[in-house]
């Protein structure tokens, strides 16, 4: 009977220490981020959209979603609209996303809840 109870002991302490533990910035990636910007020339604002669409290859869909206000002297002209979709690969040893087509990497930072894609910033909203 100690014999079962010693092994049945030391089974649920190597569990507990096992190292499977979850990758908090793959669980942080999916959600909406935005980015607004403005200079002399008009306004910007940029939404990204990331979600999970193949958890098993860590695959996500990334949809941006841009909206620039051109200003011509002093006066707003028509907004100009894109939206690009592309997915990207999550690396779990780089802990960064690579865009497939452009092979471009978003970074995050958990702790601010802000993704980068290269020096510009996103910042998470849900």
């Amino acid at each position: 009977m100690k014999t079962v109870f010693i092994i049945l002991s030391a089974t649920l302490i190597i569990s507990g220490c096992s190292t499977s533990s979850k990758d908090e910035t793959m669980e942080f990636i999916p959600g909406t981020y935005v980015r607004t910007g403005h200079n002399e020339f008009g306004k910007e604002f940029d939404t990204l959209v990331i979600t999970i669409q193949n958890p098993t290859a860590k695959e996500f869909k990334i949809q941006n979603r841009w909206h620039y206000i051109r200003q011509v002297e002093g006066e707003a002209n028509a907004p100009e609209y894109k939206v690009k979709e592309t997915s990207g690969i999550y690396n779990s040893e780089t802990k960064l996303l690579e865009e497939a087509e452009t092979l471009d990497h978003y970074s995050f930072d958990i702790k601010q809840k802000i993704v980068f894609d290269g020096t510009t910033q996103f910042k998470k909203i849900k």
